[in-house]
């Protein structure tokens, strides 16, 4: 299936590319849409699945800063191929090098900052609580790296600041097994999600931005333990 799935991206990475340049001047909710579509054709083309479990009805209305771990490059694709509500990622600037990924970031208007430099870090802030003001859902990686052997690593409070700002509802999820892409290819096991518990602002508001991060780093930490002693 590898063999195969390769092949097939000798037509779909020049296409997806081209289209995230085509339908760049669309509305955002259009563009958000085709990279979804396309999100979805290539995990398909490998024989990937995806497994979603919802432990709450996710939020109708209001901004969304969805929390999320991170554990490979292929997590954008999947969270781009599941969440319908439009979205956009907090990333590290090094990926703005990245051609492939500079341009799909560019249609999605990705909010770039330096993690070595203090004043990137303050920019990034403002930005993403100006977007979620403005309606704009976003993703965020609390923990500022991949955990390449399919670990929570710490998650930085600051991380959270936005939607304290903004008064957006958080969401935190959880991935699974896409640090293993060998394995997935290889046993057909497939790509986990679970979306926890929604917070709105009325209910985190009194809390300290350290203070929710531990909690959402002990209810993260929990999903992520369940799913690995259940067997999947």
């Amino acid at each position: 299936m590898f063999i195969v799935g390769c092949l097939r991206m000798l037509y779909l990475l020049p296409a997806s590319w081209m289209d995230a340049f085509l339908v760049r001047k669309k509305p955002f909710e259009v563009r958000y849409q085709h990279m979804a579509s396309w999100s979805k054709r290539i995990i398909k083309a490998f024989g990937c699945r995806i497994q979603i479990d919802v432990t709450e009805e996710m939020p109708k209305e209001g901004e969304i800063l969805f929390v999320s771990n991170h554990q490979s490059a292929f997590d954008m694709l999947i969270q781009l191929a599941i969440i319908t509500t439009p979205f956009t990622f907090i990333s590290k600037k090094e990926n703005e090098k990245i051609p492939y990924v500079a341009n799909w970031a560019k249609t999605l208007e990705l909010i770039y900052f330096d993690r070595e430099e203090q004043s990137s870090a303050i920019h990034m802030l403002r930005e993403s609580a100006r977007r979620l003001k403005k309606g704009r859902n976003l993703l965020i990686f609390p923990e500022g790296t991949r955990a390449k052997d399919g670990q929570l690593l710490e998650l930085h409070a600051g991380s959270l600041q936005p939607a304290f700002m903004a008064k957006a509802t958080i969401v935190p999820m959880v991935l699974k097994n896409s640090y293993d892409f060998k394995r997935v290819l290889l046993h057909g096991t497939a790509f986990e999600v679970t979306f926890l518990k929604a917070r709105t602002y009325e209910e985190y508001r009194k809390e300290k931005a350290d203070g929710l991060c531990a909690i959402l780093q002990k209810e993260m930490q929990e999903a992520l333990q369940k799913k690995a002693t259940s067997g999947s």
